[in-house]
């Protein structure tokens, strides 16, 4: 991975694990953008997904929340268990146990997951 990616993707993991969601969007957005037919791309993509997945639940949108976690999942669940550094299966149990909460009728108080990094 070259500098510049590797970097962009570091600056995405610090601001989502400090809450700052939309901003880790847009950090792994840039790096995502110029390789969007890669072999990162659905890595990226899941990254992206689960970010926003966390915006919405902090504005108490259910249903945004539930459809990004769902497809952030889901597009990472195809790489290793860790990829680029990063610890991907904790992070999509992390989400399948938010996707199960957020069945219930009441709104959940949930913990939003951390990225983990080898």
């Amino acid at each position: 991975m070259n500098a510049g990616k590797h970097s962009g993707l570091t600056r995405g993991i610090d601001l989502f694990n400090s809450g700052r969601y939309w901003d880790a969007h847009e950090a792994w957005e840039l790096v995502w953008m110029p390789d969007r037919k890669g072999l990162d791309a659905g890595f990226y993509k899941g990254l992206i997904q689960i970010a926003a997945g966390c915006l919405h639940y902090t504005r108490h949108n259910r249903r945004g929340a539930v459809n990004k976690w769902r497809s952030g999942a889901d597009y990472l669940r195809p790489y290793p268990p860790d990829h680029q550094g990063v610890l991907v299966a904790p992070l999509v149990d992390s989400v399948d146990e938010l996707l199960d909460a957020m069945k219930r009728r009441e709104w959940p108080e949930l913990t939003m997951p951390s990225i983990r990094q080898e």
